[in-house]
């Protein structure tokens, strides 16, 4: 059922998030608390378990220390100071109401002194990517991490955002658009199906809620705390279709004071953007938080009608075959209209017992952005209506706009059975509706143009117990069960076949998975960790080919090789082990390595693209991965510093290719590897009286080649094998130079200045030069004001060199990126 939100409920919505944003007094809440002297590690994990606060203490720094009596009414951050008193330790309070315990020596400045957009080190950072916090620089996995302030410097929205804000990252839409594309980590996933009922390559989630489909790419994202991104294979923990990585967005939870902020913000191509959120404690117990965000215009393309194909029919057709129609010129084509609605309540038992609950909805009814074609001179006149050399102009008989409504419910309850053994159960229900419609030819003339339409529903728990309270051994253990559905028809209108038809299919699946990690202190500098997990899949696949031939002249037969109006009823059962060790030793508090091997695999399934043959319904094995990885982590009170290297070979790789009748399928084409280095840093060039000047930046080096190939075509053969995966560029970087200062009436001043480098790729196997993107750099900038009432004023440009860019060529038609925009905005948090 599709989710509609007239304009008079959106606008309630989000006036009643502004109106609630009354700065109020909350008093930080007191507990009577009882800490006897005790070596630190024992005290502050049953401070831990008094207060139901998450206190992360490395073993290695609190296991020779004793802990200093705590006693009285404290809040929890007055009780862990207490226990800290002379140990050389100070605690960090993070925004999660997590506390982080860190050497003294990495603080110089009091952090409430800092300037808003202070990069912490990583050993301040905490992150949840081991299904457990810890901090980033004790996380021995290759894991990126951006905070919400970064994500709205960078304007991030969506999880497709994401790829000019990280490196070695990369996009591919294939035939099926913008609002049908997948996401490639390290090289992987360049060759994933686009369909509702694929197997992605990267494992999305939020909050801890596994996206099944890549068709929750374009979900919006908003009001986040944070978004981690953990690199390489993630087959322990996260399971199947991880073999690229995990991404999670963590949206912001309620807090313990009353908080929250209004945002709006215009920018080129009168694109106006608002959002808001409020959140904080209704009662001892209760905590909710209500979050908005709308986005309208923003449209960069010119449409210029039918052009040349206007009136158009194939020869012999006259009157039998509708003539394309003009639907005239279009300017700023490409609008958003987006409205998004998410709300949370926190439910505290007591203290060793929450409950927190998401709701979530969105609709989207935007332009569909549009693919161009290159100059009528360089082009096949049987497809070109008269384009220029303007990438930002295009030509087409439809101008396509899509309906995509996304809803959902999840939870998340916790409790502490005993003091060394705790329960998280995550549950979720969700659905999609889509409706999506264009012509991956980038022309005016008909020649495949699509509607799909797809519907997606889901139903996840996961169950986990754990012990990391920092003793000899940290486990945890659990189970994953998750079913989806979906629903989906693909309508074509093809003049190059003479018909209309459609492929209406439906797919039903589940998996259930149990897994286990255990690590062992060994000592204070020395962590070996092991995991296994096991999980079997069941797919069923129906549906039925019709060639509807409403004109009486269908060359559908002809065209496919094939034999249309067919039926099928598939089933797929598959079952795999994964595993992982790893070894990692500290140096010492600011060093530590590591080093691991792995296993992970993706789904095995069906075709989820336009199924025009019987071939095309056979299941294809699940694809398999085998990965070493090792990374260094260094960090003090000025410079973070990582390195990773990585090593993967593939089997059974899925991909679409040529089947024996001639038509493309998903199938399991061969073998490939993937090698690589990643290296990040970030460090203060300058920091004196109230200035302050850092620079980060990671770079990703890739070298990817396809070993092995099956194809029913000796050419593809011959040319694929020994070429790059597509979505796998050799280089990609990003950089950003930062100056803070603040002023005498506490006005704070920050300047920024982003870089990213993109290198080239090819969208697809078999790539010539027509399906390989050129290598692109953008350079951005954002000033904010932060008055010390709350105020920001903020002014961005995003592409400022104007550079014309390219997300996708395919052959003569092309997806362009956005050109230079600007634009600037004011807010209010408190």
């Amino acid at each position: 059922m599709k989710t509609l939100l007239s304009s008079s409920i959106k606008f309630a919505l989000f006036s009643g998030a502004l109106a609630s944003l009354t700065p109020q007094h909350v008093f930080a809440q007191q507990a009577e608390i009882n800490i006897s002297i005790q070596p630190l590690g024992q005290a502050l994990n049953q401070l831990s378990q008094q207060t139901g606060t998450v206190i992360i203490a490395p073993s290695r720094l609190v296991s020779d220390k004793q802990a200093v009596a705590a006693t009285g009414k404290l809040t929890v951050i007055e009780a862990v100071d207490q226990l800290l008193l002379d140990s050389g330790l100070i605690a960090q309070e993070q925004p999660s109401g997590a506390i982080i315990i860190k050497k003294a020596d990495l603080s110089p400045t009091s952090p409430n002194k800092r300037a808003a957009n202070y990069q912490a080190p990583m050993d301040e950072i905490v992150v949840t990517g081991l299904k457990r916090e810890s901090s980033l620089q004790d996380t021995p996995v290759a894991i990126s991490v951006l905070g919400g302030d970064e994500l709205k410097a960078q304007g991030v929205t969506d999880f497709t955002d994401l790829i000019d804000s990280l490196s070695g990252i990369s996009i591919n839409s294939a035939f099926g658009g913008p609002e049908n594309s997948f996401i490639t980590i390290r090289g992987i996933g360049g060759a994933d199906d686009y369909k509702p009922n694929g197997n992605p390559s990267v494992a999305l989630h939020v909050d801890g809620i596994y996206q099944t489909s890549n068709a929750y790419l374009s979900m919006p994202l908003f009001d986040l705390e944070r978004i981690e991104v953990l690199k390489g294979p993630q087959g322990t923990l996260y399971g199947r279709n991880t073999t690229a990585g995990t991404i999670n967005a963590i949206t912001r939870a309620p807090g313990d004071t009353l908080n929250g902020y209004a945002d709006i913000e215009y920018g080129s191509y009168d694109f106006v953007s608002g959002s808001a959120a409020v959140g904080g404690p209704v009662s001892d117990n209760l905590g909710v938080r209500v979050a908005v965000l709308m986005k309208q215009g923003g449209g960069f393309m010119d449409g210029q009608g039918a052009g040349d194909f206007a009136g158009f029919v194939p020869e012999g057709t006259e009157g039998i075959i509708p003539a394309v129609t003009d639907p005239g010129e279009r300017d700023g084509f490409g609008d958003a209209d987006l409205f998004a609605f998410r709300g949370t309540a926190e439910y505290e038992f007591d203290n060793i017992t929450s409950l927190t609950l998401h709701y979530f909805v969105s609709q989207n009814r935007g332009d569909t952005r549009q693919y161009d074609r290159i100059a009528f001179d360089d082009d096949t006149s049987a497809l070109n209506a008269g384009e220029n050399d303007n990438p930002y102009e295009f030509y087409a008989s439809e101008y396509y706009s899509h309906e995509i409504d996304v809803s959902g419910f999840s939870g998340d309850f916790s409790r502490q059975l005993d003091k060394d053994l705790n329960l998280d159960v995550l549950f979720a229900l969700q659905s999609s509706d889509r409706n999506v419609s264009g012509n991956g030819d980038g022309t005016s003339f008909p020649r495949y143009q699509y509607n799909f339409d797809d519907s997606l529903n889901q139903t996840s728990l996961e169950i986990r117990l754990s012990d990391s309270t920092g003793g000899e051994f940290d486990w945890i253990a659990g189970a994953f069960f998750i079913n989806d559905s979906v629903d989906f028809t693909s309508n074509w209108t093809s003049y190059a076949v003479l018909s209309q038809y459609s492929s209406p299919y439906n797919q039903r699946r589940n998996s259930v998975a149990t897994f286990g990690n255990l690590d062992w202190n060994v000592s204070n500098d020395l962590v070996l960790s092991a995991g296994l997990r096991y999980t079997k899949d069941s797919a069923k696949f129906r549906g039925e080919n019709i060639d509807a031939d409403p004109w009486g002249l269908s060359i559908f037969e002809d065209t496919f090789n094939t034999d249309a109006n067919f039926s099928w009823d598939r089933q797929f059962d598959d079952s795999n082990v994964s595993g992982k060790l790893v070894v990692q030793y500290f140096v010492n508090n600011n060093f530590n390595v590591f080093a691991s091997v792995s296993t992970a695999y993706r789904g095995g399934g069906f075709d989820g693209t336009s199924i025009f043959s019987e071939e095309e319904t056979q299941p294809f094995e699940s694809e398999e991965v085998f990965a070493y990885e090792a990374g260094a982590r260094y960090v003090n009170d000025t410079v973070n510093f990582t390195l990773d290297v990585f090593s993967y070979d593939f089997e059974e790789l899925q991909a679409t290719a040529r089947l024996s009748n001639d038509t493309n399928g998903r199938t399991n084409v061969g073998k490939a590897t993937v090698r690589g280095a990643e290296a990040s840093l970030a460090v203060t060039l300058f920091e004196q009286d109230s200035h302050r000047v850092t620079f980060n930046t990671a770079g990703t080096y890739l070298d990817t080649e396809i070993t092995e190939f099956n194809s029913n075509r000796v050419n593809d053969v011959i040319s694929t094998i020994g070429d790059p995966l597509p979505g796998s560029p050799k280089w990609s970087q990003t950089a950003a130079l930062n100056y803070e200062t603040s002023f005498a009436n506490n006005t704070q001043l920050n300047a920024r200045i982003n870089y990213s480098y993109h290198g080239e790729e090819s969208n697809r196997l078999n790539a010539g030069d027509g399906n390989t993107t050129p290598s692109y750099s953008l350079l951005g900038l954002r000033v904010d004001v932060t008055l010390n009432n709350g105020l920001n004023l903020y002014a961005y440009g995003r592409n400022i060199t104007d550079e014309v860019y390219f997300l996708e060529l395919n052959s003569g038609s092309r997806l362009v990126g956005a050109p230079a925009t600007y634009g600037g905005g004011i807010s209010y948090a408190f």
